[in-house]
């Protein structure tokens, strides 16, 4: 893999699935069709939705998972099939198991793409180690309307609620 031509996408997971084809059309599309590995996490949300989407445009996924498939929730695992490569960590069940897959992601790739609501801390996360490792950056703020937000009641969310 070319770490220069591998992104990672990112983001909070109450974002809705419209919400994210909306952004990914919008920030990502130009990146398709050009020989990337595009690395995921294995999240609701953005990650999930990420992976439809880039599988629907017949591109090149790798899924990395902070445990093994075996102990994957069952929504996810019709995704593994389709995944170019399945990375199985295998990581003691730890809090901080999936910010430790999230740097391994950021180690591999050339660019970030963070997909940030606002709720959680993850995403900001990956954010920031990633401008440390000097990669390449895309922090797109994600303003939503309570009907845009999956589970959620809040009448809308500002990504810098919690820095």
């Amino acid at each position: 893999m070319n770490n220069s031509k591998s992104i990672v996408i990112t983001g909070s997971r109450d974002i809705s699935r419209d919400v994210a084809r909306d952004l990914f059309e919008q920030h990502i599309s130009s990146f398709l069709h050009q020989g990337r590995t595009w690395l995921l996490g294995s999240s609701r949300g953005i990650d999930q939705w990420a992976m439809e989407w880039l599988l629907e445009h017949n591109e090149g996924c790798w899924i990395v998972l902070p445990y093994t498939s075996a102990r994957q929730p069952k929504w996810l695992e019709p995704f593994l099939e389709q995944m170019e490569r399945v990375v199985e960590l295998q990581l003691p069940k730890r809090k901080n198991a999936s910010a430790y897959r999230n740097r391994y992601m950021v180690d591999l790739c050339g660019t970030v793409f963070g997909f940030r609501s606002g709720t959680g801390s993850g995403t900001l996360k990956i954010l920031k180690y990633a401008l440390r490792q000097q990669r390449e950056v895309h922090a797109i703020p994600v303003f939503m309307t309570a009907d845009d937000v999956q589970g959620n009641e809040a009448s809308s969310v500002s990504p810098f609620d919690d820095i």
